[in-house]
């Protein structure tokens, strides 16, 4: 089988950074061992990074959340926590991609790169769900006409109401939701 895990934007500033919020941190574990378990089982891994520069407030995005994060060479950019090990690690099978909106244009490209094709299988954790995640999801769910798609409940993070919200909307994508 021809799975993919991306993990959508678990970075510093994301978790215990300028935008970081509670239940982000909370999911720390439940992501790294989804990683873990997909490298393992030599699955491909697609790490999402929100990537900024110094001018982030003059930017379409900056002016609609005006709070500077994830600047390219911070800490606040870095992956969270244990996941840094994977960026670190050479692993043909992860990747890093960067980018500047919400969602990853390179993401599918990238993906389909790596099979020569379409997967069989994309699993989606990160932050922040009702934002990016979303976005990404909506990315593969366009693109890829035959692959599933699903989303894991337990490493995914969105402040108070708007990830109950995210995950309807999600759910009404065709999405499999795995508590």
């Amino acid at each position: 089988m021809r799975k993919v895990l991306v993990v959508v934007d678990y970075q510093n500033d994301f978790v215990d950074g300028s935008l970081g919020f509670n239940q982000s941190e909370s999911i720390a574990g439940n992501i790294y061992a989804l990683v873990a378990k997909a490298v393992k089982n030599g699955d491909l891994v697609v790490f999402t990074k929100d990537t900024h520069r110094e001018d982030y407030l003059s930017t379409r995005e900056g002016r609609f959340l005006p709070v500077e994060h994830c600047i390219k060479g911070t800490k606040g950019h870095q992956l969270f926590g244990e996941l840094k090990v994977f960026e670190e690690q050479i692993n043909p099978n992860v990747l890093v991609l960067e980018k500047g909106d919400f969602g990853c244009d390179k993401l599918c490209s990238a993906i389909e790169d790596a099979f020569g094709g379409e997967p069989d299988e994309i699993e989606f954790c990160g932050v922040v769900t009702n934002i990016c995640v979303i976005s990404n999801i909506v990315l593969c769910q366009t693109h890829f006409k035959k692959a599933k798609l699903s989303l894991h409940l337990d490493a995914c993070a969105a402040v108070g109401d708007m990830q109950k919200h995210a995950v309807e909307v999600i759910k009404g994508l065709g999405v499999e939701i795995i508590d």
